[in-house]
């Protein structure tokens, strides 16, 4: 079994679906940042299309790497808007919302692949007159 399980094309474009997303939210004024790591882990477990596995492995990547970024994004926001005080007392809710980002991107990733098979199941394969 060579076959590697990280993908980092469908994370890096899943990545960007996030930051655009959830930048267009924040800018809006809606704070909408579970369902853009939603929609963005159903476009990995979409584009990976391998097994539940490594869909689920490549969300929960996404789901880290956003978080982080995310995450630093919210305590940089304060530590500019003045509230560098209550940042301390603000890590356990922001290590909280990482942790719950992690798992909706892993979901996210099994209902990528779901979405993946289910469009695949009705396509027949195209036999070639040369063969």
């Amino acid at each position: 079994m060579d076959m590697e399980i990280f993908k980092i094309r469908p994370i890096i474009i899943s990545l960007g679906i996030l930051l655009a997303t959830y930048f267009t939210f924040y800018i809006s004024g809606a704070s909408l940042v579970f369902p853009s790591f939603l929609i963005a882990a159903i476009a990995v477990g979409f584009m990976v299309n391998e097994d539940i596995k490594t869909s689920t492995v490549n969300g929960a990547i996404l789901g880290v790497i956003g978080g982080i970024i995310i995450n630093a994004f919210f305590i940089i926001l304060l530590y500019v808007q003045g509230y560098g005080a209550y940042i301390s007392s603000g890590i356990l809710g922001y290590l909280l919302f990482f942790v719950i980002e992690v798992i909706i991107a892993a979901f996210g990733g099994i209902l990528g692949f779901y979405v993946q098979t289910e469009t695949l199941e009705d396509v027949e394969p195209e036999i070639s007159e040369d063969a």
